[in-house]
C-alpha cells in the first residue's frame, strides 16, 4: 500500500513538472530524486512515462532547440552545450543539430542580432563597440568566422 501511494504521488508530481514545461528524462529523474522519491519508484515512473510518450528525449530536444531559436537565438555551440546539460546523449544532440542546420543560416541569425544590437552601441568608439558586439555574439555560441564576417559588414567605412 505504501509503495502504491508513493508511486501515485511520484506520478502526480511528474505530471505537474512536465505540464509546467517539457522535461528531459534526466531532468525529471533529478526532480523526482530531489523530491525524495526512491530509486525504484523513479524508474517505474520514468518507464511508464516513456512508454506512454509523455517523456521523449528526441521530441524534447527538438522542442528545446526550436524554442531557443525562436525566442532567443543561439549558436550551434551553445545549443549543444545546453542539450548536454539536459542529459541528452551525444548521438541525439548531433542528430538534432543536423536537423536544425537544414533550416538555419547562422550568418542571417547573427546579422539580425547584430543589427538589433547596434542601436545600443551608438556613441561608443568603434573599437569598444566591436568588442562589445563580439562578446555579445560569442556568449550566444556563434562561430568566430561568422561573427567576424558580420562585424566586417557592420563596421565597414
Amino acid at each position: 500500500m505504501k509503495n502504491e501511494d508513493e508511486l501515485k504521488k511520484a506520478k502526480f508530481y511528474a505530471l505537474k513538472a512536465i505540464n509546467f514545461r517539457p522535461r528531459s528524462t534526466e531532468e525529471l529523474t533529478e526532480r523526482l530524486k530531489n523530491r525524495g522519491f526512491l530509486g525504484e519508484t523513479i524508474k517505474q515512473v520514468i518507464s511508464e512515462f516513456t512508454d506512454s510518450g509523455l517523456l521523449d528525449d528526441t521530441k524534447f530536444s527538438r522542442l528545446w532547440v526550436n524554442s531557443r531559436m525562436a525566442s532567443n537565438p543561439k549558436g550551434v555551440t551553445l545549443l549543444k552545450r545546453e542539450l548536454k546539460s539536459k542529459g541528452m546523449k551525444r548521438e541525439l544532440i548531433e542528430k538534432i543539430i543536423e536537423e536544425t542546420k537544414k533550416d538555419y543560416n547562422e550568418y542571417e541569425v547573427v546579422k539580425r542580432l547584430a543589427d538589433a544590437r547596434m542601436g545600443q552601441l551608438k556613441g561608443l568608439n568603434q573599437t569598444t563597440a566591436k568588442r562589445r558586439l563580439f562578446g555579445f555574439l560569442k556568449r550566444r555560441g556563434f562561430t568566430f568566422d561568422t561573427i567576424m564576417k558580420v562585424l566586417e559588414q557592420e563596421f565597414k567605412n
